[in-house]
């Protein structure tokens, strides 16, 4: 493996890593707040809302959420490789 092949790949690493940590917290949180919604939906004698319904679109936001906040760090990582290795040619 050459070096700008393990630079990309680190790069590439710490934005997948990232981009989990991120992924995962706005889901717990949504889980937690669907969690909370759904109880006090339940003790007020309101109709419950499904998991598509209600859970689902959460996730599929958290998901967007955490790629718009990853997005410097591909370009970023991008933007430092091409620095590097332009000057090393």
């Amino acid at each position: 493996m050459n070096r700008l092949s393990v630079a990309i790949a680190l790069w590439a690493a710490f934005a997948f890593v990232t981009w989990n940590v991120i992924y995962d917290r706005y889901v717990a949180v949504s889980a937690v707040e669907f969690t909370r919604q759904q109880v006090l939906s339940y003790e007020r004698g309101e109709p419950l809302t499904s998991i598509p319904d209600g859970f689902t679109p959460r996730v599929r936001d958290a998901a967007w959420r955490a790629t718009l906040l990853v997005t410097p760090i591909v370009a970023g990582g991008a933007i430092a490789i091409y620095m590097t290795f332009r000057r090393a040619q």
